[in-house]
């Protein structure tokens, strides 16, 4: 079992990268609902913020560390070849499934960096966690609610972001099963244990 991509073959840190960041995101996604609903139980009487403090400490350190694994995995993919796709995939195929993976690349990039610049630009004073620290930095500037770059700016961005990778992820999981039950080409085996 390789630990570095091979012509044929992901290599077990890219498949680490992988599978991790999509475990991170079946968490984070619902975590960000629940958060959500926290948050406004939380306004209507604004008793004990507990849990409030707990899921945003949750969401906010895991959307950090979803950030930091794709700027890692993004810096060992450019380290490493690329094993080449299916000989059977037309040259249309192997744009869109390209297209996709950039797309989700970038997604994965704007989606973490928006949550983190919609709390940035908050008015009021709401900590910023990452773990056990509350003062994370700042990656815009704080704004009015009537400013053009305000916390409902990045937030809609933020939110977008989930709505458009799940049809994105959509696409991804299709071609997955497509490739597994349709194609008999070993696509997601080969992703799953590099064989």
């Amino acid at each position: 079992m390789s630990v570095t991509n091979t012509n044929t073959n992901w290599g077990l840190i890219a498949r680490i990268f992988h599978w991790g960041i999509l475990a991170a995101i079946v968490v984070q996604i619902p975590l960000g609902f629940w958060m959500v609903d926290v948050y406004e139980a939380y306004a209507e009487t604004y008793g004990d913020d507990t849990w409030v403090m707990r899921t945003s400490r949750l969401h906010h350190t895991l959307g950090f560390l979803v950030l930091l694994a794709v700027a890692l995995r993004f810096s060992w993919r450019q380290m490493n070849q690329v094993p080449e796709f299916p000989s059977a995939l037309s040259r249309a195929q192997k744009i869109l499934a390209r297209t996709n993976h950039a797309l989700l690349y970038v997604l994965l990039i704007v989606y973490p960096l928006s949550g983190w610049a919609s709390l940035s630009a908050y008015e009021g004073e709401f900590p910023i966690f990452f773990f056990g620290l509350d003062a994370m930095p700042r990656v815009a500037p704080q704004a009015a609610a009537d400013d053009f770059f305000n916390y409902e700016f990045f937030a809609v961005i933020h939110r977008w972001c989930w709505r458009v990778g799940a049809v994105l992820l959509g696409l991804h999981v299709a071609a997955a099963v497509w490739h597994q039950f349709i194609l008999r080409d070993g696509t997601l085996r080969r992703m799953w244990s590099g064989k």
